[in-house]
C-alpha cells in the first residue's frame, strides 16, 4: 500500500457526496445482498452485527468504519437487539483528460475501490462529523450540501490519517469477480469493453490485462461465451425463434448469433436444439454444460484477495441457475408482449426449423470466398465481396474512394487529415495499438492490416480472415492491391487511371499559367511543434510535386537518405545543404505551438538566406494534406493550384 499515492489520488479527484443515511436495524431484521450503488462508508454508532462485504466477513461494533466500492454486495446480520449506523455514499471522478501519471496510479491502486474495516483510535471526532453530515444532508439546501461536502473531506482526512497510522490491512477488490458479476447481470444489454471498464471504474488496458492474466480469456470472449451458454439453454428449454433468443442475450441480429454459435459450439443453433432435445431423454437433467464459462473460468485463484469461494460444483449450479432464470423471465415477457400485440407466431419445431433454414441459406448466399495471396506469399481464404471491413493503418481513403466505409479504423488518420472534409465518416475507432477486443465487437468479415505488431495477425485471424499488405507502398503500387483485396480490381484500375490523367492535366495547366517552368526544382520540409525538421522525398505532398510533369528533385536532395520511413532529419546548421530547390514547400501543423516555434526559425539568418526564401517562393501547407491515400490525393489535386497562389 502506497500511502502517498492514495493521498495524491484523493487530492486530485472531484468528489460528489451522493447520499447520507441514518439507519436503525432491530432484531429479526437483516440486510441481504444489498448492492452498494456507489463507493461508500459505513459508520456504526451503536450495536454489534456480523457483516459481509463480497463474502468477506467482519464482526462490527460501535465506531467501526467500513469502506466498500460501487457494486460491493453488503449483508448485515444482527448479533444484538439493535444496530445503528450511517451510510455515506460518494462518487470520485478524475479530470479529463487524465495525465498518464494519474492513470497509472489509478490502475495500480485505486483508493476508491479498496475495501477495509477498522475502529479508529480517536472515533469521537469522526462520529460528530458523520452525525453533522447527516443533519445537514436532510436540510437539502444548496449551502447545506456545500457544507456536507466540506464535512466529508474532514471526515475522510481524519479516517485516512488514522487508517494509515494503525496499519490496517486493506483488501484489493476482486476485479475478475466484479467483471464476471457485471456481465452476468447485464449480458442482455449492449456491452463493450469500454462500457464495462467505465462502470467498474477501471481503465480499459488494465481491466483487459488483469482479466486475461487471471482467466486466460478476454473480457469480450467471456461475454460471448456467457451469452451463447444462455442462448443454448433457451434453445433447449423453449420453442422461441432465433430472433427472440438473440434479442434476449444481447444481439439484435439473429444471423450474427447464428454465426457465433456455429463458430464457438461447432453447430448451428437449430441443429443444436434438435440434437439436444433428441438426446434429452438419455440425460439425468436437461441443462447443458457450458463450454468455458462455468467449468473452467471460475477455477482461477486470486491470491491478492481473501475471497472464500464455494466449491466449484456449488458455484456452477448457483450461477448457472440464476442466469438461466433471468434469461427465461426476460424471454417470457418478450413472448407475452408479442402475443398481446396480435402476433400469430407459430413456435413449433417445424416452423422454427424453416426459419433456421432461411437463416442458413442467407448466410450461405453471402459466404462466397476466394483464396488471396499477399505480398509475403501467405494464402488466406477471404470473402469475395466483404461487407464489414476493419482496417489497420492509414489506407482508409483508398477504401472510401472505392465506395467502402470500413466498420473499424484507427481514427487518428481521419482526425489528423482532411478525409472528413468530404463528409462524416462513422467508422469505429479501433485504437493504436489495435484493440482486438474492440475489433471482435464489430463483427468483421475481413480484417486488413497494413503493418504488423507482435502476434497481431495470429490473434486477428481468430476473429475474421486477415490480410496483410504493405501500407508504405506509394499510391500507384498500393491502391491496386487494396482494390484487389476487396474484390474491386476494375474500379481500382479506372480510379488510378483517372487520377494519373488529372495529375498530368493539372501540371500542364500550371505550366501554361507560368507557375512552373522547365527544370525548376522543389523541396519539401516537414516542421513539427518541437522544432524537429525533416525533408520529405515521398508521400502525400512530395508524391504530387515529383510527378513526371511536375517539379524536379535536386541531386543533393536525391542523395539524402531517410532516418526512418520517408523522414530525413535535418538541423538548422544543414538548411543550406538540404533545403535545396527553387521552390520550398513547408508542411506545418495548424497547432499554435508549432506555428510559434516556426516563427522563431524564420528569424534565423540561415533561414532568410535560403534561395527560395529570398525569391519569395515558399509555400506553407497544413500537414493534414500530407497523406497519399486515393481520396486525400484527389482532394489535394484540386486544392494544390490554390496553394501556389497563397
Amino acid at each position: 500500500m502506497n500511502v502517498d499515492d492514495h493521498i495524491y489520488l484523493w487530492d486530485h479527484a472531484a468528489i460528489k457526496v451522493l447520499d447520507v443515511r441514518h439507519q436503525i436495524m432491530r432484531m429479526g431484521e437483516t440486510l441481504q445482498s444489498y448492492k452498494m450503488p456507489s463507493n461508500g462508508f459505513i459508520f456504526v454508532s451503536r450495536g454489534r452485527a456480523q457483516v459481509q462485504l463480497n463474502q468477506i466477513e467482519y464482526i462490527i461494533q460501535q465506531f467501526q468504519v467500513i469502506h466498500g466500492s460501487k457494486g460491493t454486495v453488503l449483508d448485515i446480520f444482527l448479533t444484538e437487539d439493535e444496530l445503528e449506523y450511517y451510510l455515506i455514499f460518494y462518487k470520485a471522478t478524475m479530470p479529463i483528460p487524465m495525465r498518464q501519471e494519474v492513470l497509472r496510479l489509478m490502475d495500480k491502486s485505486n483508493p476508491f475501490q479498496l475495501q477495509y474495516s477498522y475502529i479508529p483510535s480517536y472515533p469521537i471526532f469522526i462520529f460528530h462529523k458523520v452525525k453533522l453530515m447527516e443533519q445537514e444532508w436532510r436540510k437539502s439546501g444548496g449551502i447545506d450540501r456545500f457544507h456536507v461536502k466540506s464535512l466529508f473531506y474532514q471526515f475522510v482526512h481524519n479516517l485516512l490519517q488514522q487508517l494509515y497510522s494503525q496499519g490496517i490491512d486493506i483488501v484489493k477488490p476482486d476485479l475478475v469477480g466484479q467483471v464476471m458479476m457485471y456481465i452476468q447481470e447485464h449480458y442482455a444489454q449492449a456491452l463493450t469493453l469500454e462500457s464495462i471498464a467505465a462502470n467498474l471504474n477501471y481503465s480499459v488496458p488494465y481491466l483487459s490485462s488483469i482479466f486475461k492474466k487471471k482467466t486466460g480469456y478476454s473480457v469480450i470472449d467471456y461475454l460471448i461465451q456467457t451469452r451463447l451458454d444462455i442462448a443454448a439453454n433457451l434453445l433447449i428449454e423453449t420453442d422461441a425463434k432465433l430472433k427472440e433468443v438473440a434479442e434476449n442475450v444481447g444481439y439484435k441480429d439473429p444471423y450474427y448469433l447464428s454465426r457465433l454459435f456455429k463458430k464457438y459450439k461447432g453447430i448451428s443453433p437449430l441443429r443444436f436444439r434438435k440434437q439436444e432435445r433428441k438426446n434429452a431423454t438419455h440425460r439425468p437433467q436437461n441443462s447443458i454444460e457450458s463450454s468455458i464459462v462455468w467449468r473452467q473460468i471460475w477455477r482461477y485463484i486470486d491470491s491478492d484477495n481473501h475471497y472464500q469461494y464455494k466449491r466449484e460444483e456449488d458455484l456452477h449450479m448457483h450461477r448457472g441457475t440464476k442466469t438461466s432464470i433471468t434469461a427465461m423471465a426476460l424471454l417470457c415477457i418478450t413472448l407475452l408482449l408479442s402475443a398481446c400485440t396480435g402476433g400469430t407466431a407459430n413456435l413449433n419445431n417445424e416452423t422454427t426449423g424453416q426459419n433456421q433454414t432461411t437463416v442458413e441459406n442467407k448466410l450461405a448466399s453471402s459466404s462466397e470466398t476466394r483464396v488471396y495471396k499477399n505480398h509475403q506469399g501467405a494464402e488466406v481464404e477471404i470473402p469475395a465481396s466483404p461487407e464489414r471491413i476493419v482496417l489497420q493503418g492509414n489506407a482508409i481513403g483508398d477504401l472510401i474512394a472505392l465506395g467502402i466505409e470500413p466498420v473499424g479504423v484507427d481514427r487518428r488518420f481521419i482526425e489528423s487529415g482532411v478525409l472528413e472534409d468530404n463528409g462524416k465518416i462513422s467508422s469505429t475507432d479501433i485504437g493504436y495499438p489495435t484493440n482486438l477486443e474492440k475489433v471482435l465487437t464489430l463483427k468483421p468479415d475481413l480484417i486488413m492490416m497494413s503493418y504488423v505488431m507482435d502476434n497481431e495477425v495470429e490473434e486477428a485471424s481468430k476473429i475474421a480472415p486477415t490480410v496483410v499488405f504493405d501500407g508504405m507502398q506509394p499510391l500507384k503500387d498500393r491502391f491496386p492491391v487494396v482494390a484487389d483485396i476487396v474484390g474491386k480490381n476494375e474500379e481500382g484500375e479506372q480510379l488510378l487511371k483517372k487520377y494519373n490523367e488529372d495529375v498530368d492535366a493539372m501540371w500542364e495547366q500550371l505550366r501554361a499559367d507560368g507557375k512552373v517552368a522547365d527544370s525548376e526544382t522543389a523541396v519539401v520540409l516537414q516542421f513539427f511543434w518541437n522544432k524537429a525538421m525533416y525533408v520529405m522525398k515521398t508521400g502525400g505532398v512530395a508524391d504530387l510535386l515529383y510527378q513526371p510533369k511536375g517539379f524536379a528533385m535536386d541531386e543533393k536532395v536525391q542523395a539524402l537518405q531517410p532516418n526512418s520511413g520517408p523522414y530525413i532529419e535535418i538541423t538548422q546548421e544543414t538548411l543550406h545543404e538540404t533545403l535545396v530547390g527553387d521552390h520550398l514547400f513547408v508542411l506545418i501543423s495548424a497547432d499554435k505551438e508549432a506555428q510559434n516555434a516556426f516563427e522563431e526559425l524564420k528569424q534565423e539568418p540561415l533561414w532568410n538566406s535560403l534561395p527560395a526564401v529570398k525569391n519569395n517562393k515558399v509555400y506553407f501547407i497544413e500537414d493534414k494534406w500530407n497523406y497519399d491515400d486515393m481520396t486525400t490525393s484527389n482532394m489535394l489535386l484540386k486544392e494544390f493550384p490554390n496553394m501556389l497562389k497563397k
